[in-house]
């Protein structure tokens, strides 16, 4: 009971703590751990909640099935070192937390995978309907005066840019958002986005989730933000975000000035020295940390029964 207790308080600790990420600001001098980071809290938080639950039920599973007298005490060891949950509500919560936990984020998952590979496909479908390409820029082009541009992510993907935003933007604002699209296609930062939306569907009262998701919008926009200043300077692309900042683009994109371009224009005119090595590395080893704990909370009863003498065979 000890190793579940633990994780039940490691589990509430990372729900309550792991929302005050939002507020440090070394995460937007280095948005790929942040995102990393982000990623850390919420898989764990899960994860943590899911052990808890099976060292509930370890005493139950290591009874059943009889192989053999020195198997058999080994397992009463191993039982013994997680401590024996007798009563039935106890045990009900470990089913619970061990079986129809995975099992409801498994379902949010296909739907949300789902559901965003059926809006992709129908976006498509519609695109190659009223674009037309541009095999110098390599991009798909809408024939509309309003300015924007999106990616749309996927097996097929493509960056699509208006008629408008052609007209309008610069050379360099241009190159600049192009990297930036391409940034997101190549980065596969949909993938993170989807994560993230996942847990957010499932628990939509957990405030972690929710903040998690709106984090790593904006993240992974300031990581394509990065990536597009190797092919132009910071104002060009300030000056692209500011001329799209008022443009649409569909909820199956991931479009170039749609998520905090305030911060974006702020970050890329008043930037901040990089983070610093030792706090990188600090930041990393945070949130391996974060994961990595609780494997070793559960698993370490189990490693000491098993190092005991009634588990070593003659």
């Amino acid at each position: 009971m000890i190793a579940s207790l633990s994780l039940l308080c490691v589990a509430a600790a990372i729900l309550l703590v792991g929302p005050r990420l939002a507020s440090a600001p070394w995460t937007r001098q280095a948005p790929r751990v942040a995102i990393f980071t982000w990623q850390a809290l919420t898989i764990s938080a899960v994860i943590t909640v899911v052990l808890a639950g099976v060292t509930l039920l370890i005493p139950i599973t290591a009874l059943a099935g009889d192989l053999g007298a020195v198997v058999h005490a080994c397992a009463m060891s191993v039982a013994d070192a997680y401590g024996e949950s007798e009563l039935l509500p106890g045990k009900l919560f470990g089913a619970f937390l061990a079986g129809a936990l995975p099992m409801w984020v498994l379902i949010c998952g296909v739907r949300v995978l789902g559901g965003g590979w059926w809006s992709r496909r129908q976006l498509r479908r519609s695109l190659s309907l009223i674009t037309e390409t541009d095999a110098g820029l390599g991009i798909s082009v809408i024939e509309t005066p309003a300015p924007a541009a999106f990616c749309l992510p996927g097996r097929s993907a493509q960056i699509v840019v208006t008629r408008g935003a052609l007209s309008n933007l610069s050379s360099c604002e241009l190159d600049g958002v192009l990297a930036h699209e391409a940034a997101h296609l190549r980065g596969r930062h949909n993938l993170a986005v989807a994560l993230s939306q996942i847990l957010a569907r499932a628990f939509p009262r957990v405030r972690l989730f929710q903040v998690a998701t709106r984090e790593t919008r904006q993240l992974i926009e300031l990581l394509a933000d990065d990536a597009a200043l190797q092919r132009v300077d910071r104002v060009n692309l300030a000056s692209a975000i500011v001329s799209l900042a008022e443009m649409k683009a569909p909820a199956a994109a991931l479009a170039m000035a749609q998520d905090a371009a305030v911060l974006r224009v702020s970050r890329l005119l008043s930037p901040e020295p990089p983070l610093n090595p030792w706090r990188y590395r600090v930041a990393v080893v945070g949130a391996l940390t974060v994961v990595v704990a609780p494997l070793l909370i559960a698993g370490y009863p189990a490693v000491c029964a098993a190092l005991s003498d009634i588990c070593n065979i003659p």
